[in-house]
């Protein structure tokens, strides 16, 4: 899988801010320190050298040796593997991808445009558009299968990605006997277990409760993907005003203090695996309670925790295109393309939102309005290109005053250095008056029709999916026992 290398770099902290930002968060890990709530968790960073707090119950602090001996060791950036090779998507700190947003409840329904609770059908028909979108590199569940009872939820979600897409996916799971059950669904794709410890297909999220706080849950289901050599996510969410300080570098110190005791927890286990750092730093709004999205604070934050991320080599993993406007229009453009620059121009390795929009609501227009976002930000992170045959200077002098470039075959060899958008309206006025003006989401809703009815993903060979299957109900009744 081909990411963008970016051209050009943003830098929205210096590097002395940076500094004071790491110092901050060495002085937070040894001072007020983490909350665990898994015994196996606490139990692994006390033999690693973390302290007992003396007045907090469950809560660790961590020497500034140990966490500075920590960072020396985490694993440089890494790869997150496929099930077909050619979509591997390989982290170098230099290039960027994007991916979906995950989680959503609700789908807008691509035929009435109103949103409704979503479906299993909604996570296979979402995984295939992904598949067939050149900029959404990786894929995480779009949207929560709402019908599907919650003990297998995290099975049969992955199942559904598996078998509509080739690229790299991610889930979540809600326990250990789930990491154990999607590590059996893996196996099956990969070709036995042994093939899959030499290629590990899978990942695992861990994200801690804002402020300071790893429940049992989050920490117990990281540490078992982690004994199964899986990619980790750790995803800290702190919002300014509400579970982080509403300044913009406290967040961001806090979220790094969180980032940096999950990296200390997954190390108990191994310093080989690489780990993705997914900060998720937002802004609530003082006025109304709820998170704002969309804003110029988040698109700065998200900028500097690459910044930060990058600091250690690790993967930077943050937000791209948000909005939280309510409907189509202006809003929606401008938010999104703001939010989504930010970052990118700052080297973001892995850029979220693809497909959210309203709400807790995914749109499948949307998934294709952010293909097209993503391909205009990667288009001007390439920047520009400067050598002899880009500079022209044969065909300047050969087509001379008074000429023109249109039948020179220097033009057609080059002409896709100008981006043409399969989707965007670029009519003459006068003729998209005479032929009739369509809103672009509605544009977009033919354009994902279109895909659904003709894209087919690179599908299992028989064995694999008849194992897969197996596996699936094996562990269904497995965990509706639980």
């Amino acid at each position: 899988m081909e990411g963008i290398k970016c051209g050009l770099r943003l830098k929205v902290l210096t590097d002395g801010q940076v500094d004071a930002i790491h110092e901050a968060t060495l002085k937070i890990l040894e001072k007020t320190g983490v909350r665990f709530d898994s015994e196996n968790a606490l139990n692994r960073l006390i033999a690693a050298g973390a302290a007992k707090h003396p007045t907090r119950k469950n809560v660790l602090t961590f020497s500034r040796s140990m966490v500075e001996e920590s960072i020396k060791k985490i694993t440089p950036y890494g790869t997150y593997l496929a099930r077909d090779p050619k979509n591997d998507v390989k982290f170098d700190g230099e290039t960027t991808f994007a991916h979906s947003l995950g989680g959503n409840p609700l789908m807008k329904d691509i035929d009435t445009g109103e949103p409704r609770m979503a479906t299993l059908k909604d996570v296979e028909d979402a995984t295939k558009l992904m598949d067939a979108l050149p900029n959404c590199h990786t894929i995480s569940n779009l949207v929560v299968a709402t019908d599907v009872p919650p003990e297998i939820l995290p099975i049969k979600t992955m199942e559904a990605m598996i078998k509509n897409t080739s690229k790299c996916v991610s889930g979540y799971a809600l326990n250990i006997p789930t990491v154990d059950a999607m590590v059996k669904m893996w196996a099956a794709v990969a070709g036995g277990m042994d093939e899959l410890m030499k290629r590990p297909l899978f990942s695992v999220y861990g994200s801690p409760s804002s402020p300071l706080t790893w429940d049992a849950h989050a920490a117990d289901v990281m540490l078992k993907g982690a004994e199964y050599k899986s990619f980790v996510d750790i995803v800290p969410c702190p919002i300014c005003g509400g579970t982080a300080p509403v300044t913009l570098s406290g967040g961001l110190a806090q979220q790094n203090a969180e980032m940096l005791s999950g990296v200390m927890l997954v190390q108990t286990v191994s310093t080989k695996i690489p780990m993705q750092y997914s900060g998720r730093l937002s802004m609530l709004d003082l006025r109304t309670g709820k998170n704002i999205w969309g804003v110029p604070e988040m698109g700065l934050a998200s900028a500097a925790t690459v910044q930060i991320a990058h600091k250690y080599k690790m993967i930077a993993d943050v937000y791209g295109v948000t909005t939280d406007a309510n409907d189509w229009g202006m809003q929606v453009g401008l938010e999104r393309m703001m939010s989504g620059m930010l970052p990118a121009m700052a080297g973001a390795d892995n850029l979220s939102g693809i497909g959210g929009a309203w709400d807790n609501a995914a749109s499948y227009e949307m998934l294709v309005i952010d293909n097209e976002i993503y391909a205009d930000i990667f288009q001007m992170m390439r920047g520009i290109s400067v050598d002899d045959n880009k500079l022209a200077l044969d065909i300047i002098d050969k087509v001379g005053p008074m000429g023109n470039y249109l039948a020179q075959m220097h033009t057609m060899k080059n002409m896709k250095d100008i981006r043409i958008s399969s989707l965007y309206d670029k009519r003459p006025a006068d003729k998209a008056r005479k032929d009739g003006i369509r809103p672009l989401h509605e544009l977009a809703r033919d354009q994902a029709k279109k895909i659904l009815k003709e894209h087919q993903p690179t599908p299992l060979d028989k064995d694999q999916l008849r194992e897969l299957e197996k596996v699936v109900k094996e562990s269904e009744k497995i965990l509706m026992r639980k």
